[in-house]
Parts: C-alpha cells; sequence; structure tokens
C-alpha cells in the first residue's frame, strides 16, 4: 500500500515584528514577510511531495486577535496547502485563545464557512481529517489536545485536593480518553499544544510565554496507539522520544538573538563559532504493517531558510583605535567564513569610557552594510592607571609641571618653551 505522507509544524506566529522595519512595496512590516515566506517553503513541500496531510500544532498568530490583513495572508498559505491536495488540521494554541469565555478564536471562521480540507481542533477530543481520493486511507484519526490553562482545571477542584495532582490526574484521563477513542486499525496520530516537562525551553521563549501547566512524558504515551505526537509550545526544535516518535517541530521563524548563532573574535587567538539551531519542519510517511499503522522510518527533519541572527562577541576592544580594532575583528571573522547577509548582527564587548563615543551603530553599520540590522551593544568600564612613583611625592604645580614635561622624551627640544608658557598660566590662575 502507498504510504501516508504526512507534515508536522508549528508556531508560525504570525504578527511578531520585533526589530524588522517597513517594507516599502507592501507597507508591511519585513518580519511579517518572513514568516510568510517560511509558511511558503512549507507549501512548496506539500506540493512538491504529494503531501496527504498537514498538522499544525498551535499558534497561528502573535495574539487572539490578528488584523484582517493577518488573517488574510494566513488563509493564502491555507488555500496554498489544500490546493495541493493536502488535508489540514489546525490545532489551536495558546496564542489563539481569547481571554474571555465567549469569544471566537480566529480559526472559527473556517468552521463557520465550513472551508473544505481544513478541520479545527479546538477541543480535546478525536477529529477525522478526510483525506483526498489519492491518498491510501479515506481519513486519518487526529486526537487532539489544543492548549488549556492551570486556572481552566483548577477551578474544578475539590476543596483541599493537592492542584498540581489534581491537574496531573486530569490530564491523564484526558489522554486516555483520547487513546481508546481510536480505531486501532485506522491510521492515527497525536497533536498537541503543551509543555512536557522534559523540553527545553530556550531564553527566547520568554517573549511568548511559557504554559503554567506541564505535562509529562509517560503521561502522553503510557499505552497509548499513537506512533507519532506532533507537539507545539516550544519553540526549539526537540525530539522528546524515538518509539513512540514524540517531538516539537519548534518555531518556523527566529525572534531574537537566542535563537541565533554565536561567533568569539578574540585579538589574537582564533574564531570559534556555535551554529544556531535550524528552524523548519518534520515530514514522515506511515504505513500499514501487521494490521497498525506504523513509521515508515525515522521522520525527518527539513530545515527552512530562517533569517539569521548573528551574535559576534569581540571582548576587549583596544584602546588606542577602538574603531579599527573592530574593523579588524569583522576582517578576521568574514575570513573564517562567517557570513552577515540579511541578517540581524549584533556585537557584544568592551570600551573605556572615554572611548564609547568612538565606537558607535554607524561604525558597525558601515563594517557590516550586508547585514539587515546592527546592534552595538558594549559596556564601558574606567581605565585603570598606575601612578608613577616619581609623582607619589608631595610637590608644588610648578615643580609637578617640571617633572612631567621631563618625563616626555618627544617634548625635550621644546620644554623651556612649554615651562614659559606653564608658568604664565599658572601665574595667571593662581596669581
Amino acid at each position: 500500500m502507498e504510504p501516508l505522507r504526512l507534515l508536522h509544524f508549528a508556531d508560525l506566529h504570525l504578527g511578531v515584528e520585533t526589530g524588522g522595519r517597513t517594507n516599502p512595496s507592501t507597507g508591511l512590516n519585513q518580519r511579517i514577510h518572513d514568516v510568510c515566506d517560511r509558511l511558503g517553503e512549507v507549501c512548496e513541500t506539500v506540493a512538491r511531495e504529494r503531501v496527504h496531510a498537514v498538522l499544525f500544532a498551535g499558534d497561528a498568530f502573535m495574539n487572539p486577535r490578528p488584523s484582517p490583513t493577518l488573517q488574510t495572508l494566513f488563509a493564502q498559505g491555507l488555500r496554498e496547502l489544500t490546493r495541493a491536495g493536502a488535508a489540514v488540521f489546525l490545532l489551536v494554541g495558546n496564542h489563539d485563545l481569547p481571554k474571555m469565555a465567549g469569544i471566537a478564536h480566529p480559526h472559527a471562521i473556517y468552521r463557520a464557512l465550513e472551508v473544505d480540507g481544513v478541520v479545527i481542533g479546538d477541543r480535546a477530543q478525536v477529529y477525522e481529517l478526510a483525506l483526498a481520493g489519492d491518498a491510501p486511507v479515506p481519513a486519518l484519526h487526529v486526537a487532539a489536545l489544543p492548549h488549556f490553562s492551570r486556572a481552566e482545571v483548577t477551578a474544578q477542584l475539590p476543596e483541599g485536593e493537592d492542584p498540581t495532582k489534581f491537574i496531573e490526574d486530569r490530564v491523564a484521563e484526558r489522554v486516555r480518553a483520547l487513546g481508546t477513542s481510536i480505531d486501532t486499525g485506522a491510521p492515527a496520530v497525536f497533536v498537541g499544544h503543551c509543555h512536557v516537562n522534559q523540553a527545553e525551553i530556550g531564553s527566547a521563549q520568554t517573549l511568548f510565554g511559557v504554559s503554567d501547566v506541564e505535562v509529562s512524558l509517560s503521561t502522553l504515551t503510557s499505552g497509548q496507539p499513537f506512533p507519532y505526537y506532533a507537539l507545539g509550545h516550544v519553540h526549539g526544535r526537540q525530539v522528546l522520544r524515538d518509539d513512540p516518535f514524540v517531538a516539537y517541530s519548534g518555531s518556523l521563524e527566529r525572534v531574537d538573538f537566542g535563537e541565533g548563532e554565536r561567533v568569539d573574535v578574540p585579538r589574537e587567538a582564533g574564531v570559534s563559532k556555535r551554529d544556531a539551531d535550524a528552524k523548519g519542519f518534520f515530514r514522515f510517511d506511515l504505513i500499514e504493517r501487521n494490521g497498525s499503522w506504523q513509521l515508515a522510518e525515522t521522520p525527518e527533519f527539513r530545515p527552512v531558510c530562517a533569517r539569521r541572527f548573528v551574535s559576534v562577541r569581540v571582548g576587549e576592544l583596544e584602546v588606542t583605535d577602538p574603531g579599527a580594532d573592530l574593523a579588524h575583528r569583522i576582517t578576521k571573522a568574514r575570513a573564517e567564513g562567517i557570513e552577515f547577509d540579511d541578517a540581524f548582527v549584533r556585537v557584544l564587548g568592551s570600551v573605556g569610557v572615554a572611548d564609547r563615543g568612538r565606537v558607535t551603530s554607524a561604525t558597525l553599520r558601515s563594517l557590516v552594510s550586508e547585514a539587515y540590522d546592527v546592534r552595538l551593544a558594549l559596556e564601558t568600564h574606567e581605565a585603570s592607571f598606575v601612578r608613577d612613583p616619581r609623582f607619589a611625592q608631595r610637590m608644588t604645580e610648578l615643580e609637578a609641571l617640571e617633572q612631567y614635561v621631563d618625563s616626555r622624551e618627544d617634548w625635550a627640544s621644546d620644554r623651556d618653551e612649554l615651562l614659559r608658557l606653564g608658568r604664565e598660566l599658572a601665574a595667571e590662575v593662581l596669581g
């Protein structure tokens, strides 16, 4: 039998504009175009590989009230997916959920319009996703666990019961109910928008918030029939388990330097680099084997061309000419293959207080003019001085002047004239 071809992505967050500038040809923030371009890469894969079903694991928008423009851009992406023959399952994430009861989430419009090929998962239940005629089966079963908050669950908390245990028990019951609702003879997957406690949370996640409820991996997987768990909410790509396969696909775009690459460019030693984690989605196939649907092979992570964020650490810049030293470090990084084209570039280092004005953002922009945006983050420090022992004893102003002039060998030919001018100045000031 032909395999069932599936694709999993999540955390689009359409509407994030951090650091972006207005695109003059459209009037939209360039970061919105970045996200749409990444969605376009997903659409291209679906069309090229004739994917039967797309599983989106939540957080389409940055907030639950996206502008009509953002809703239109997302709808255009969905149209491309369904035109390519894929059925689409949209899970509701925490950023898609209105704070007030009774307010519709932004995906509700697709249900109201009965859009063919699009199923909305806003309740913890099993959904039937009808597939196109060229698929090996007529439908895929999707067990959905949309985002939920601690307050949602504890609203039903009996008096005197431990809230943490109550939440764990309620979640476990709901997940078990999903598993028992599945026909084991039909292909089925799990799609959830939640924080699994084994997942690593990156620094960039603070911009979007982390769920106040953690779900254990064993709660999701113990005794369940699902070969694949498509998770959303955590922005870094992570595989939590191989069998069954439990994974966060991560977000499609980067949002700050915490998700970017780091380059260390010391004055003397060699350049070192830490690569950024790739952004992208998972492609996988299900096949029927011995009466059940299983993974055909290990799911493949497909990277997308997310915009790069590059942090360049230069340490302390040379006191004599910090601007020239910075230029030297950038040249040194380029010589080691570091590229800055269309990237957000940040330089971190330190410089003396008196020299801070000698290195500006304009200086950095001239050095990496090919970058999309530059940030200069220089710490300042007081220069340390060691007192010359010749000036440690008590002396008059004129004696100090004479000692200082005599200490400068390059002033020897002008010594007498400098001392004469110094005496005249002292007489005028000191009387």
